[in-house]
């Protein structure tokens, strides 16, 4: 099945990927295609972080793997535009496991009524198709690509640009948690609270630094410091960040698919100079938090 290293050590050759989205939320490959694909990409340990469901994760169990798969799950929070909150743990069966069950059945409902809004604008989409298309919860992006399908967009981007983004004619928020709610939610379910692509925040560093300060004074163990978003910047700042705030530092590809949006697999583990003993301490982190 899925392994989880049990040492608080992690191999010298280390090529992480901790932010790994499959088609039980909005990713293009199942659960085992996206594992067969991480392992090709070199890939030696990853995770599975679907938005607001564990199945991608459990499709696992019982399966070997050809590399490590640890359990995870991303979290968009309200607090404000792009804050969305990683956990990484052991357990199953958690308070945090409820509450996204109770997530993913609210996503379908925003799903249908986005489906509605594009119907009245014109763009008429099967939401039953949609969803058969589906693993797990409907996102967005399983919007985006009907819509790319049916020839009413160019492609995803334009999607979320005209229709489904913020502030968009078909646009319908999602309810979510608050930052205060879920980092003791992760805590009590043996899970490890990590900031998920800080730079989409687009906030000055001080801002940055403050927010981060704050939140790691209410829980949050950990920032991704390598991720997609900060690559044009440069990671040297966050990662001083993180490390100065006694954080941990943690990395991914935030892989869904082919479109550009995201990164591939493994992508990051390059600019990522100390990959290994970071991955050590997040694995040690799962472990403490599972006394």
């Amino acid at each position: 099945m899925a392994r989880l290293m049990a040492s608080a050590s992690a191999p010298t050759m280390m090529k992480p990927d901790l932010h790994m989205h499959t088609t039980s939320s909005d990713g293009l490959l199942p659960p085992r295609e996206l594992v067969r694909l991480a392992a090709r990409q070199g890939v030696t340990l990853m995770a599975v972080t679907d938005h607001d469901t564990f199945a991608g994760y459990e499709a696992l169990a019982g399966e070997e793997t050809p590399i490590t798969v640890l359990q995870g799950v991303e979290l968009s929070l309200r607090d404000m535009n792009g804050l969305h909150l990683l956990g990484y743990g052991l357990r199953v069966n958690t308070p945090l496991h409820a509450v996204v069950k109770d997530l993913a059945d609210r996503r379908l409902h925003r799903a249908r009524m986005m489906v509605e809004r594009l119907c009245e604008l014109g763009y008429p989409l099967d939401y039953d198709a949609i969803c058969a298309e589906c693993e797990g919860t409907v996102g967005r992006l399983h919007i985006a690509r009907a819509m790319v399908e049916h020839g009413y967009v160019v492609d995803t981007n334009e999607a979320f640009d005209r229709f489904i983004g913020e502030d968009c004619p078909a646009y319908v928020s999602g309810e979510r948690l608050s930052m205060a709610e879920a980092l003791p939610l992760m805590h009590r379910s043996g899970f490890v609270p990590v900031l998920a692509h800080p730079y989409e925040l687009d906030k000055e560093e001080t801002t940055l630094r403050m927010l981060v300060q704050a939140w790691h004074r209410q829980g949050l163990m950990g920032m991704e410091v390598y991720h997609p978003s900060a690559m044009s910047r440069g990671h040297a700042a966050l990662d001083s960040m993180a490390r100065s705030i006694g954080l941990l530092v943690t990395g991914g590809s935030d892989y869904h698919c082919d479109d550009g949006r995201h990164g591939q697999p493994g992508c990051t583990a390059a600019a990522w100079r100390d990959a290994a003993a970071d991955a050590a301490a997040l694995l040690q982190a799962m472990q403490a938090i599972n006394p």
